[in-house]
């Protein structure tokens, strides 16, 4: 509406003569920008930014907890290509999300740094646990963790399964 169509209707109508020049004043006037819309409509997306990252984090812990993670170790007198096949074999087991090779100084590290303390673990000249290498699986809670040792017992060439929260 037009400054003359104002004029217009505060004539059509019957109004105090403040109010109506207020009526007018506040029409053809340009309207102010409010800062507020401004931040409520930046706000709302960081806050759902915010909320998927803290469910995304939610979820990635729920899933670590929801897995079990075995120990495969095989015999002493496999040649390399027997254990990486092994290792091959090992993570085409239905259940079984991830497999990774651990070898023997990797578990020596792994634990003398939990259980020794720096001066008892420089003492040994030799790997103690240098035939002790192993696969490490993850198997979510959705599989039969029974069977899945199972089948991994009768491959060829393994030794012992075992879950590590029995090796702590």
């Amino acid at each position: 509406m037009n400054h003359n169509d104002m004029l217009q209707l505060k004539n059509a109508i019957t109004l105090p003569d403040t109010l109506a020049e207020e009526l007018v004043q506040g029409c053809t006037q340009p309207q102010k920008r409010h800062t507020r819309a401004r931040f409520s409509r930046l706000a709302a997306p960081l806050i759902a930014v915010f909320a998927l990252l803290l469910c995304g984090t939610t979820s990635l812990a729920y899933n670590i907890y929801q897995e079990y993670t075995l120990a495969v170790f095989w015999e002493n007198d496999l040649s390399g290509s027997d254990i990486d096949q092994l290792g091959q074999m090992l993570a085409n087991i239905d259940g079984v999300s991830s497999c990774r090779y651990i070898s023997g100084d990797e578990a020596w590290a792994e634990f003398s740094a939990a259980y020794l303390d720096a001066d008892t673990a420089a003492s040994f000249t030799e790997n103690p646990l240098a035939d002790s290498g192993n696969y490490r699986l993850s198997v979510s809670l959705q599989a039969d963790t029974d069977e899945i040792r199972a089948k991994i017992a009768d491959l060829a060439g393994v030794r012992l399964v075992q879950n590590l929260k029995e090796l702590d």
